[in-house]
C-alpha cells in the first residue's frame, strides 16, 4: 500500500504540473491503479463470539462484528444454544462450534445460513472447498470429520485417530492435527493426514511432555504447536515440527502457557501465565512473558487473535457468569489503541479479511424466498421458490425433523412442537435459512 501511494503522488504530479499537455499520465492513473489494487487485502471487521451466561439458559449464543473504522459493534446473529468452542472466518462467512452444533454464519446479512448437529464440535480449517473439522468429549470416535464448505455435509471421518482432537492446520495438502485426548490425557499426539487422497498417513505419539497439545501455527519451513498447561501447572511446551524431516523437538518454559493470537515477523502472541507474551521462533527465547497484562479483576483473557494486515492483537476479557466483558486492541508492542464490545463468555475473536475489490458473492437478489405467517400455526406459506425446490426444517439442536421437495405454497407444519425452528430451502445452487416460530 505504501508503494501504491508513492505511485499515483508521482502521477498527480506529472498530471497537475501540466494537465493538457500531461493527459496520458491521468490515463496511466485511471488505468493502474485498479489494476494495483486487485489482491490488496483488507481488514474488513473483527468477529466475536459470545458464548452466553452459563446460569442462565435463555442466553443464547451471539455473533457480533466490530467495524475497525466506525469503532461500533454490532450483534448480526444468534445460535440457539450455549457454548463456544471454535470459530473460523472464511470468505466472509463465519463458522462456530456452539456446543452441540456446527453453523455457519453470513457476516453480510447475519443469516445462519446452514446449521447442522455435531456433538463433540470443537474447531476447523478450510482446505479446498471442504471443511475439516476435529471433535472432543462425549465423542468416542470419529475425532475429525471432512465436511462440504457449502453447506456442512459430512463427506467422511478420519476412524484412525486415536482420541480427542483441537487445532488442525493445513500445508499443501496434508492437515496435522493436534490430537490431545481428554482432560485426563496424560501425553500428546499429532495425526497426518493426507487431504488430496484423504487417508490417515500416520500418528505420533510426542509423550508426555506434550499433554494438552493444542494450537498450531505455520512460520517458514516448521510448524508449531504449544500445549496448553493442564488446571495448577506451572510450566508449559512448544512443539516444534520439521516439514521436510518429520522431526521434532519439544520446548519447555517456565510459565503455564495458552491460547494465542498468532505468528507475526517470526514472533508467536501466546497466553503466558494468564497474560500475552511473545516468544522468538527463531531462538525459542520467551522474549516478553507480559507484553500485555490482565489488569481485570474477575475477568480472563478468553480468547486472543492477530490482525497482521493492521498488526494489532485483539484481546477478550470475559468470565462465564459475569456481566459483559471488554475486548481491547493493542499494538504489537502492547500499548491500548482501542476498545471493543464483547458479551459474556466471550471464548472467540477472529479477523474478517476481504479483497477491496471483492464483489459479494452470495446476492440476495437472486434467491428470495419469503416465509408468512412467522409466528405461524400449523401452515408455513413460502414464496420465491421454484416448485422443485428442497426444504429441511431443523429444531434449535440442529435436528433435521422434516424435509421434502416441491414447495407450492404452504408447508403443514402441525407435527411441530411450539418452539423455534430453521426452515433451509435449496433451489438452483443457493441456499437460505430463515428461522421461524411456531406457535
Amino acid at each position: 500500500m505504501v508503494f501504491l501511494h508513492g505511485f499515483v503522488i508521482i502521477i498527480l504530479k506529472h498530471f497537475l504540473m501540466n494537465p493538457y499537455k500531461n493527459l496520458k499520465w491521468l490515463c496511466l492513473l485511471l488505468f493502474a491503479v485498479p489494476l494495483l489494487l486487485t489482491g490488496q487485502t483488507v481488514t474488513k471487521s473483527v468477529v466475536i463470539a459470545n458464548g452466553g451466561a452459563y446460569s442462565n439458559p435463555d442466553d443464547y449464543v451471539t455473533v457480533a462484528t466490530y467495524d475497525p473504522e466506525t469503532e461500533d459493534t454490532q450483534t448480526i446473529a444468534t445460535i440457539f444454544t450455549q457454548s463456544v468452542q471454535g470459530m473460523l472466518v472464511h470468505n466472509g462467512f463465519a463458522y462456530v462450534a456452539a456446543q452441540d452444533s456446527l453453523a455457519k454464519v453470513d457476516l453480510v446479512s447475519g443469516e445462519v445460513v446452514s446449521i447442522v448437529f455435531l456433538s463433540g464440535v470443537n474447531k476447523f480449517v478450510v482446505y479446498e472447498d471442504k471443511l475439516i473439522v476435529s471433535r472432543q468429549f462425549p465423542v468416542t470416535s470419529g475425532f475429525v470429520q471432512v465436511r462440504q464448505v457449502e453447506d456442512l455435509s459430512l463427506l467422511t471421518t478420519f476412524d484412525e485417530i486415536s482420541d480427542e482432537s483441537w487445532d488442525i492446520s493445513v500445508v499443501g495438502d496434508t492437515a496435522y492435527v493436534s490430537v490431545a485426548g481428554g482432560w485426563a490425557a496424560t501425553e500428546g499426539k499429532m495425526a497426518v493426514l493426507d487431504m488430496q487422497n484423504v487417508i490417515f498417513v500416520r500418528e505420533i505419539n510426542l509423550g508426555a511432555q506434550a499433554q494438552g497439545i493444542g494450537p498450531s501455527f505455520q512460520n517458514g519451513e516448521h510448524l508449531f504447536f504449544i500445549c496448553k498447561t493442564p488446571w495448577g501447572g506451572t510450566s508449559g511446551t512448544l512443539v516444534k515440527y520439521e516439514l521436510s524431516t518429520a522431526g521434532y523437538s519439544l520446548h519447555q518454559y517456565d510459565y503455564p502457557l495458552g491460547k494465542a493470537a498468532g505468528v507475526f515477523d517470526d514472533n508467536l502472541y501466546l497466553m503466558v501465565d494468564g497474560n500475552v507474551g511473545v516468544i522468538d521462533l527463531n531462538t525459542l527465547t520467551l522474549t516478553n512473558e507480559t507484553l500485555i497484562e490482565n489488569t481485570f479483576a474477575g475477568l480472563d483473557i478468553t480468547a486472543l487473535t492477530l490482525d497482521t494486515i493492521a498488526a494489532r492483537i485483539y484481546v477478550n476479557y470475559s468470565y462465564w457468569v459475569a456481566p459483559d466483558g471488554i475486548g481491547k486492541i493493542y499494538d504489537l508492542s502492547g500499548v491500548e489503541v482501542g476498545e471493543y464490545e464483547v458479551g459474556v463468555s466471550a471464548e472467540e475473536v477472529a479477523v474478517n479479511y476481504a479483497d477491496i475489490t471483492d464483489i459479494p458473492k452470495h446476492s440476495e437478489q437472486t434467491f428470495t424466498p419469503i416465509i408468512f405467517p412467522n409466528p405461524c400455526i400449523n401452515e408455513l406459506n413460502i414464496s420465491g421458490l421454484a416448485q422443485d425446490a428442497l426444504f429441511e426444517i431443523y429444531n434449535i439442536t440442529g435436528e433435521c425433523l422434516q424435509s421434502g421437495q416441491g414447495l407450492v405454497g404452504e408447508i403443514d407444519v402441525s407435527a411441530l412442537s411450539p418452539g423455534i425452528y430453521f426452515l433451509k430451502v435449496s433451489s438452483h445452487g443457493h441456499q437460505k435459512t430463515i428461522k421461524f416460530i411456531h406457535q
